[in-house]
């Protein structure tokens, strides 16, 4: 998979898909994002490579990124300029989402108790 294509399938994926995150993956993220902080200046390579090693562990959310990243690869490109996203941008977008959905789905594990 081409890591830009796959950063923005897992982007997709937190942004709309948070019920194929279970529990373990929810109790996971944590570590997913100090990873990506952690990353000394990071290429789109390296940080989709930590995303992969990550997602391998949680099968749900590995076919969701597959499944998306495929639907990507169909869709034609529009123009490049207005696709113009950096890895910095992509971070933030991804840490935000994963943050957003861990609170929730926290919360939601909280108010079954």
């Amino acid at each position: 998979m081409e890591p830009d294509k796959l950063i923005q399938a897992f982007t997709q994926v937190v942004e709309s898909q948070d019920y194929v995150f279970d529990s373990v993956a929810i109790e996971d993220i944590s570590s997913l994002r100090k990873i990506l902080a952690d990353l000394n200046n990071p290429t789109e390579k390296s940080f989709a490579e930590a995303i992969r090693l990550w997602y391998i562990n949680h099968e749900s959310v590995r076919d969701a990124v597959l499944i998306k990243e495929r639907e990507i690869t169909k869709v034609e490109k529009t123009n490049p300029v207005s696709q113009e996203f950096t890895l910095t941008n992509q971070y933030r977008v991804i840490d935000e989402g994963l943050r957003k959905l861990e609170d929730k789905k926290r919360g939601e594990e909280g108010d079954k108790k």
